[in-house]
């Protein structure tokens, strides 16, 4: 049974790749036009996750998967460097983490179904906990890897992401 409709966390545009049926990025896919202002970074990818709260067997979970946005997303033409984009594939791969380990919550939650309005509220709540720590995570990726300039913290970065998603893989 549906408690929630389905809600993009970040989205901007309709058509996006889901991270499990497309994990790996190259410029190709970034289809959106960098504004014109000098101070911008030089890449920007729309990432995020999409989730829908579900009752199965009378306790509350979660449908959530990863998201990245061509039409919103987009690269100074001048600056498509292989350590860029392994830096967007980073904010990518953390959407997918973050995602799972949404799920993951909820499922570990055992929230009953026989109130729904109550367990709508608590699924809720862990929806925007999880997006507020995912915002947190980014934010000190970002910094972290001076916004992928840094290449020895970008590769530090990128291994503990890509730890991160193979535990939680691994857990699904």
């Amino acid at each position: 049974m549906l408690l929630a409709s389905s809600v993009p966390i970040y989205a901007q545009s309709g058509s996006v790749f889901v991270w499990t049926q497309h994990p790996t990025l190259s410029w190709n896919d970034f289809k959106g036009h960098p504004p014109g202002a000098p101070t911008i970074p030089s890449a920007l990818s729309d990432t995020g996750f999409q989730y829908q709260l579900i009752c199965r067997n009378g306790l509350l979970n979660i449908d959530t998967y990863a998201f990245f946005s061509p039409a919103a997303s987009w690269v100074k033409p001048n600056q498509k460097t292989a350590e860029l984009l392994k830096h967007e594939q980073g904010h990518y791969n953390m959407a997918e983490v973050y995602a799972l380990r949404l799920r993951k919550a909820v499922q570990e939650a055992k929230v009953s179904c026989d109130d729904r309005a109550k367990a709508t509220a608590a699924g809720q709540k862990m929806v925007a906990e999880w997006q507020n720590k995912w915002g947190l995570a980014e934010r000190d990726y970002e910094e972290g890897t001076a916004f992928g300039t840094d290449v020895a913290k970008q590769d530090a970065a990128s291994a503990r992401i890509a730890a991160d998603l193979a535990a939680m893989k691994a857990t699904q």
